[in-house]
């Protein structure tokens, strides 16, 4: 409720206002929480006077003029003219003027072909109804206006300007109405617009091709509803808003083009939907915004690129969109739930979470949703993507999502290996070779023989794999006269060169050691070797095995 009310005292006096002597004046104190804020004087005009000027086919001159029920339904009764005709206004200036009424101001069904300045104009009361108006003129002026009317309609008008601006107005009200109202201007602003605890509803407007500005709004109503609002192409600037504990939507509203942006603004609370919204082929941008929110949702909308980046996400949100190209959630804190796990193979192509705190959890499926390609597809460095790797590899630990995890750990150790290496040559370029064969190994070792511990069965594969490499060698050791696999016990198996190698490699690989069976010249080097490989691949087995039973 607004704590602004005035004082209106209809004086006997004259008082001049641009070259025009009015017989009347009007005294108008403002109050502001009961104190007195503002007292000025403005010139009295009579409905009548205006309803003849408009016969006329004259421009409205009101600047600095108090005007009391003027109503376009009064005029055309009093002309008899049917309630469905339109009247034509050849342009009004109405600036620093006050429009009173008992029960209504109407300027419902006028067809405006002048321009429309109502500059720091105060509609006091009741309700302004400009509704199904026509505003065919190169500029309408609202800014600056104090609009305490209990509605605000402009329901079902329509305007092809170049300027559209109620930049700096101020609504009291409980309802602001622009309900299918056709928006057509070069530049529309509601720059620093104040709605404060109104009930704002644009669904099913249309807007035109130019910029829309709602730079630094604040809203503390119950509902603001952009439904099934079509903007057209042209930047959407929410920036720097402030928005208070009502419900917002952008639900099946579309752009063909141009970016929406809230770059810097707040939510402290409610709903914020933007389900099922075509974003068009630009980028709805959230970076740097403070979400205070219940809910987020993105449901089912088409976007190119959703950017909440460095931003505070205190709500649930929603991300399982119908089609996008990225979501960028870099450098943000999300204390909720993050909810990806769309249904839709191919629905997005790039994730970005480099830098994200995730403090709740993150919904989304490893193999149904590509995780994978998600980071590989980012033109960004292997440490940018490894270290978004462990991010998803924590968040898949946390709820328990364990076999998600390990691939998560495989791809963020894999992209780890490649950094250093890339690293490694960058600082050490003369030992560009044995860096290069470093990484080689490591990458044998530790990825390909057992997923970084997450496999055992790899492990347990490359194990085999190990004993029959080893007795091949040996095997060939004993043809070319490099050494050969004796037996010490005179046994009466009778196993020829390719079994002995094979029992030999197996049990110099488990490190048994019966002794009944002992290499010669160089296949003491490689049993020793086999010896090491065993105890390693057999701790490396441990280990992957023990990781499995514990989770």
């Amino acid at each position: 409720m607004s704590q602004i009310f005035y004082e209106i005292e209809i004086l006997d006096e004259s008082i001049k206002v641009h070259q025009t002597t009015h017989k009347k004046s009007v005294r108008v104190v403002e109050f502001y929480a009961q104190k007195k804020i503002r007292e000025r004087y403005l010139a009295f005009v009579d409905p009548e006077t205006i309803y003849r000027h408009i016969d006329a086919g004259h421009q409205l001159e009101l600047d600095g003029c108090y005007v009391k029920d003027f109503s376009v339904a009064v005029y055309k009764r009093s002309r008899h003219l049917d309630e469905e005709a339109e009247v034509v206004i050849n342009g009004i200036n109405a600036k620093d003027s006050f429009f009173d009424c008992d029960a209504f101001t109407d300027f419902s069904r006028l067809k405006f072909e002048g321009d429309v300045n109502f500059k720091q104009t105060i509609f006091s009361h009741g309700s302004l109804n400009f509704s199904h108006s026509k505003f065919n003129c190169a500029t309408v002026n609202f800014s600056g206006c104090d609009f305490h009317s209990h509605q605000t309609v402009f329901q079902y008008a329509e305007f092809e300007c170049e300027l559209i601006s109620f930049e700096n107005a101020h609504f009291d009200g409980q309802v602001v109405l622009f309900i299918n109202a056709n928006i057509k201007a070069d530049e529309v602003t509601f720059k620093r617009v104040n709605f404060n605890q109104s009930k704002v509803k644009f669904h099913f407007a249309e807007f035109g091709d130019g910029l829309k500005s709602f730079e630094k709004i604040k809203f503390y109503g119950p509902v603001l509803d952009f439904r099934k609002v079509i903007w057209g192409a042209g930047k959407i600037d929410f920036r720097r808003s402030l928005f208070g504990n009502g419900h917002f939507t952008f639900e099946e509203s579309s752009m063909s083009s141009g970016k929406l942006t809230f770059r810097l603004s707040k939510f402290e609370g409610g709903d914020l939907s933007f389900r099922r919204t075509d974003f068009g082929t630009q980028e709805a941008n959230f970076d740097h915004v403070s979400f205070g929110c219940r809910t987020i949702t993105f449901e089912s909308c088409l976007v190119n690129k959703l950017s909440i980046s460095n931003s505070d996400v205190h709500a649930t949100l929603d991300l399982r969109v119908r089609r996008a190209d990225c979501i960028d959630l870099s450098e943000s804190y999300l204390h909720s739930i993050t909810d990806l796990n769309y249904l839709k193979e191919e629905t997005l192509r790039i994730l970005y979470i480099e830098g994200t705190r995730n403090l709740g959890k993150i919904i989304i499926d490893w193999k149904r949703n590509e995780v994978k390609n998600l980071i590989l597809n980012q033109d960004t460095s292997n440490e940018s993507k490894a270290h978004q790797f462990n991010i998803i590899k924590e968040n898949f630990a946390k709820n328990g999502q364990y076999a998600d995890e390990d691939w998560a750990y495989v791809y963020y150790k894999r992209l780890e290996l490649l950094y250093q290496k890339e690293n490694g040559i960058k600082k050490y370029k003369g030992l560009k070779f044995f860096i290069l064969i470093s990484h080689y190994l490591k990458s044998l070792i530790f990825d390909k023989m057992g997923l970084f511990a997450t496999s055992p069965t790899r492990v347990f594969f490359s194990m085999l794999v190990a004993i029959f490499l080893f007795a091949t060698i040996y095997v060939t050791f004993h043809f070319v006269g490099l050494g050969e696999i004796i037996n010490s016990v005179d046994a009466k198996d009778k196993l020829d060169v390719f079994d002995k190698s094979l029992y030999h490699s197996s049990i110099t690989f488990f490190t048994i050691g019966y002794g009944d069976y002992y290499p010669t010249s160089w296949n003491r080097l490689v049993s020793a070797i086999e010896g090491w490989v065993g105890v390693f691949l057999m701790s490396y087995f441990t280990v992957a095995f023990v990781r499995k039973i514990l989770r």
